[in-house]
């Protein structure tokens, strides 16, 4: 995968997987710092950036943006039991560790990887604070 193909669910999955090497909690009932962080990095001018960032659509019709896109590939993995996310609360998801595996075995290109380092410094931020 380079950043010219690298799409919105293959972001969430290495999104993910780095999280979860790097126990940052990932919220399910609470989107915002997701979308959060997939505006700042839509609208940064951070190189290399994939190409699907250009087409993403943000609603601004709450206190932060919001992409329908990204809320409802979050629920997918939920649905899907990519993801799980412990009742009653469905605060926090995790994921599980035979996708975490098979997820971060997806080979990258150099630019892919230097695009998730820096989105994971905007993550750790948003995510923890």
């Amino acid at each position: 995968m380079n950043t010219e193909t690298m799409s919105l669910g293959e972001f969430v999955k290495q999104l993910a997987v780095r999280m979860t090497k790097a126990k940052i909690a990932m919220p399910f009932k609470d989107e915002r710092p997701w979308h959060v962080v997939l505006y700042d990095l839509a609208t940064s001018d951070l190189k290399p950036k994939p190409e699907f960032l250009k087409k993403l659509q943000f609603d601004w019709d709450g206190p932060y943006p919001r992409s329908r896109d990204l809320s409802d590939y979050i629920h997918g993995l939920h649905f899907t039991g990519c993801v799980s996310a412990a009742n009653p609360s469905y605060g926090e998801i995790t994921l599980d560790g035979n996708l975490a595996k098979m997820w971060s075995a997806l080979e990258v290109n150099e630019d892919v990887k230097k695009f998730m380092d820096k989105a994971m410094l905007v993550a750790e931020k948003k995510f923890n604070g």
